[in-house]
Order: structure tokens, then sequence, then C-alpha cells
């Protein structure tokens, strides 16, 4: 598979940043291997423009922000321990205990806010190529900026997601000489001005790019459309559960922002529109970009002669997912190796947007560092938590299952590295295998009982100098869960309830589905316990509580399971209901729920250097040793 990056790096940010140490960049580009160039002489034609956009990209899969998605989105949650290599000591120890200390640097945000200024310098000078270079119109420079404050988007989302209150930050910094004063913003004020600038550029977006590198690894229309559902969803979370600004608030001696702390500790904000209408718009965009894609779908038929009677096609939701099952015979069956499609490969079918790895210019080295460390052949910093994998459920139709797998359920082989039933260790196998085999003697069969003793499960492990493994922002699987949430939430007290609560399901069974074929085999004598079975979700809660499992079940190692229990915490207005999931790791889950008592608990501490660099930053409070609202004097 070809990966498009431009060998490219900006220095931007790495100036001056919120809350940075880092030191002046006197080139603006450093153009390997050899070529300087100051940043006003820059800005001259398009492919200095292209050169920027590409180092954005570039900027979004180093090693400093592939760790990010991870340790932000995985390490919190119930989906790992730590591994035999971690001591019980160490940093992510700490924090898999609920011990947050702000010296922690895996809390550190600069690289967020160096890819954000990345983001605005483009956006700031993108017109001086239009002016500049008359073979580059306004009508192209559009697309461009519209990819460009989407990608700016996604990483205040993750910022405002992890750390609840951060600077928004929209104009770009050079050097030093710019003092960067930046207060923060509250979560609902971020989520606004990422929803206002996503609505802008939504429609602006580029469609098609013309090859499927680009298709899957830039942003295009129906990235941004994921990106504004995902933003709806939590911000119809956060005002269903009556959510306000941080009341606990600790800061500096040094603290100069433009906010008193008493003002700060007794803010409260009025939401302009309810939660209903933020999941209305969640649903909105998910139905546009299904739309899309089965459009999408009926054109590449009509293009590849698929359809040579040229009679009406219709698209199954199913057909908008990678296969798993070799039963299927729908011209969109494309495979029935989903696994390798979506991981191995890269760039599948139902994939909206990846960050591309080339696996040599640019390695992954978050699987090496988190999960299997392919260099070392040995673990990495996190296993799967062994009450949610060791043991096999017996039924899918639960809200909170004691384990996460059924015995159809390929999943539990492809997420992990099984090489044996009743293993003990579960080291992460997920992007680290490029295949993964499953064979009934010499023959590879994918309607099967996984708990059978005659299974063998191989895999083909990348290698140490070909880590290329694409990290998957949005897929279509996601699409179908969010919509499911959404659906669930905005219609549980209106009269059309059953109509869209079965709806709601219909998208979590397609995801299930796909990925337990033999659970709806004709040749399964248990099929009637081996599938999804609306009527045993007898309310919305116990199908809301299905949809998130079937999302830890779906993205295990993906840096979305912390974000969704926090969503779930928003939502329900308090940590309880979300604890229930959270602890089923934990022997000592008691002290886990006194730590994360407090919804302002959830979100992490911002790292010590950012507080001391940037004077208008405030901690959250919550981590304080004291857990104060009132000034904290101590540096």
């Amino acid at each position: 598979m070809r990966h498009h990056i431009t060998n490219i790096a900006l220095c931007g940010l790495l100036a001056a940043g919120v809350g940075t140490g880092l030191t002046s960049c006197d080139d603006f580009l450093t153009i390997t291997p050899s070529s300087s160039i100051v940043e006003e002489d820059f800005w001259q034609d398009r492919n200095d423009l292209n050169s920027a956009v590409f180092a954005c990209y570039k900027r979004m899969v180093d090693n400093d922000m592939l760790s990010k998605y991870i340790y932000w989105g995985e390490v919190r949650s119930d989906n790992f321990e730590r591994s035999s290599t971690i001591g019980a000591t160490s940093e992510t120890a700490q924090i898999m205990n609920a011990n947050l200390l702000e010296t922690y640097r895996g809390f550190a945000w600069t690289p967020m806010y160096n890819a954000i200024n990345y983001c605005n310098k483009i956006l700031a000078h993108g017109p001086e190529v239009v002016a500049n270079d008359e073979s580059f119109s306004e009508g192209e420079w559009t697309p461009i900026r519209a990819e460009i404050i989407t990608l700016r988007a996604l990483c205040h989302f993750y910022l405002v997601r992890t750390f609840g209150e951060i600077p928004y930050i929209t104009v770009d910094y050079n050097n030093d000489s710019q003092e960067l004063k930046a207060p923060q913003s509250t979560q609902l004020e971020v989520l606004d001005n990422i929803i206002a600038d996503l609505e802008e550029v939504k429609d602006q977006a580029m469609v098609d790019y013309g090859n499927t590198v680009d298709n899957k690894g830039r942003i295009t229309r129906k990235a941004v459309y994921a990106l504004l559902a995902d933003v709806y969803l939590w911000r119809a979370s956060y005002k269903a559960g009556g959510n306000q600004p941080f009341s606990k608030i600790s800061v500096r001696s040094s603290y100069a922002g433009p906010t008193s702390v008493e003002d700060l500790v007794n803010r409260q904000e009025t939401y302009t529109t309810d939660a209903n209408a933020d999941y209305e718009k969640c649903i909105e965009y998910c139905d546009r970009i299904i739309d899309m894609a089965k459009q999408e779908k009926i054109d590449y038929a009509n293009k590849n002669g698929l359809n040579p009677g040229g009679l009406e096609i219709e698209v199954e939701n199913s057909d908008l997912l990678e296969n798993n099952d070799p039963s299927n015979n729908s011209i969109f069956a494309r495979s029935y190796e989903a696994y390798y499609s979506i991981f191995g490969m890269g760039n599948s079918d139902e994939a909206i947007f990846e960050l591309q790895v080339d696996g040599i210019t640019y390695s992954n080295s978050m699987i090496t560092d988190y999960f299997w460390n392919i260099k070392d052949s040995k673990v990495g910093s996190l296993t799967g938590a062994k009450p949610l994998f060791e043991n096999i459920e017996q039924s899918p139709n639960s809200a909170n299952p004691a384990s996460l797998y059924t015995k159809t359920d390929m999943r539990r082989w492809e997420t992990l590295q099984f090489e044996k039933v009743g293993q003990t260790d579960f080291n992460i196998g997920k992007y680290i295998n490029r295949m993964v085999t499953q064979k009934v003697g010499t023959t590879s069969l994918y309607l099967t009982d996984n708990s059978s003793t005659a299974i063998k499960v191989t895999s083909t492990m990348r290698s140490n100098s070909n880590r290329d493994a694409n990290f998957i922002v949005y897929r279509m699987s996601e699409i179908f869960l969010m919509k499911a949430e959404a659906l669930v939430q905005r219609y549980k007290e209106e009269a059309e309830n059953d109509k869209k609560m079965e709806e709601a399901f219909s998208y979590v069974r397609e995801v299930f589905k796909r990925s337990n074929p033999y659970a709806y085999s004709p040749n399964n004598t248990n099929a009637k316990d081996d599938s999804l079975k609306m009527a045993l979700f007898t309310t919305t809660d116990e199908l809301e509580g299905l949809i998130l499992t079937e999302r830890q079940r779906e993205f295990v190692g993906e840096g979305k399971r912390w974000y969704d229990l926090v969503r779930y915490a928003l939502r329900h207005g308090g940590t309880s209901e979300m604890l229930a999931f959270l602890t089923r790791k934990y022997s000592n889950s008691n002290a886990i729920k006194a730590k994360l008592a407090d919804i302002q608990s959830l979100y992490s501490p911002i790292f010590k250097d950012e507080l001391i660099n940037n004077n208008w930053l405030y901690q959250n409070g919550v981590w304080e040793s004291n857990e104060t609202s009132s000034r904290n004097d101590g540096q």
C-alpha cells in the first residue's frame, strides 16, 4: 500500500506555544535534506501551500502525537492493565489507579498545540498564496481551508475531552517575541467553537481526491461530518447531564489570567440549545455519511460492470461494513477478512479517515510502546484487562457483561494475541498483526464456534522494519454506533420510541453480526443464545448499556474507551453509573469509586510546565492534594 506523506517538518509552534518551554526556530520550514527558508519568503505558490498541508498531516503522526491518542483515550479506561514491564510505582500504573499528578509528562499537551499552530499558520497565510500565485484560485483554496479547520477542530476535540477546560487557539505564533497569553475556555465554549467552525466549512471539503490513499488519509466531507456527529454527541451528553464549568480551581501565585479565581469558581452557563437538538444533529450527520457511502457503492457498481442489467441497486447497511461472512453473496462483499482489510492492509472500504503511516519514513511506534514491542519481542506497557478477556461470556445480551466477548466473536481473537484456549496473558494484537487466521485443521473457517478447542489461530505480525499501521480516527462502524446512541437518547421519551429503538438496535446488530457470523449461521444450533435479541433489552437504559458495550468490543485499543466512559458520565450527571463499568477490572473498586466520585475528576490535570509557561492557566483543582477551590500559592 502506498502512503502519501511529504517528507517535511514545520517549526510553527516550536517557537512559542501554549505553555511550551521550547526554543525559538529561525526557519519556518526545514525541507529535508538541506534547504531552509524564512517564513516571509515561503508562501509564494501552491507548492509551498501543499508542502505545509502535508507537513500538518506528518505532525499528526509524529510519535508524540500518536502516543497521546492512546495514552489519553485508553490508559484510564477499563480496557487495559499495566504489563509486567511496567513497575507498580510508574506513571502509567499510578494513572490506572486514579492517582493523577500534574508532574506526569503524559499530560503534556504541547504536541497537540504544535499541530494546532501548524493549522493556524496555514489558515493565516493561505490567502497570500491565492494573491501570489495566479495559477492558484480562491476556489482551490476553499476546500484546503475546510480541511485544515477540521484538523484543528479534531486537535481541540482531543484536548477538551481530556482536560475539560483548555485554550481555544485560532491565531498562529512564530517566535518567543510573541508572548502567548491564552486563557482557558470552558468545555461548552470549546465545543461551541468547534461546532461553529465545522458548520461553516462542512460542505466545502473535498468529496473525492481521485485516489484511495488521499480519500482515506486526508480530510473529506465525510470526515467533517463524522467529527461534527461526534462533537454534537458529546455536547448533547454534556447538556443532558446539566453539567457546568469546573468549580474546583487551583492557581499558582503567578496566575495573571483575565478572570479572578472567585469568578472562575462561581461560573454558570446557560445552554442556547437543548440536548435533543444536538442528538438530532448527530443523527443528521450520521445519515449524511451513510447516504454518501451508499451512493459511492452504487457508483462503484455501475462504473465497474457489477450492474449489467442497469437495474436500481439497493445498498443495505451491512454492505457498508467490511465482510466476515463467506456466505455473503452481495455484490459489495469485497472480502470476508475484515481484520486484514481494516487493520492489516489499511484504508479499507469502510474507512472514513485514518492517519497514514508508511512504516519506513514514519513508523508507528505507538504499537510498540503500548502494545506488543515488535523490536524487542516483548509486551509493551499495556495488556488487556484480565477480568474482561480471560473468560468467554455466555450470551451477548447483557448491558454490562462480566466478560467482553462471547464464543462466536471473532474480535476476541483479533484484538488479543491468542495462541491457545485458556491462556492467562492478554497481550494486544490489534494493529500489531497484519493478518489473523482461524482454522479447523487446515481449513480456514469464518463461520465457527470460537470456543472450540479445535480452533487454531495463526497471525502474521508486522515487522520491526515496517511498522506501517495507520491510526484509524473514524470508520463506518463508529458512525452506526454514534447514530444508535443518539437515537436512543433523543427518542427515549417520545411517542415513536419503539420504532426509533428498533432502528438504533439494528445498527448495533450490524456491527455485532459482522464479527459474529456464526451466531447467525443456520449451522449454529445455539443461535438463539449467541445472537443479539432486542426483546432482551427491555429499557432504554439497557439499550444504552448495550451500545456502550458494543463500542468497547469494536474499538479496544483505538483510543476511544475512556472518552466513551466520560461521555456516559456526563449524560448521567455524575460518575456512579459509569463506575459500574470502569471498576470491573479493579479489586479495590471502592477506592477507585472514592477517587472518581466528582465528575471533574474524569478530566486530567494539566502538566506543570504548561502552567509555568502560560500564567493565564489554572489547574483542575480535583487533582490538588488539598482539593481546594481557593488560591494555591505553591510553585
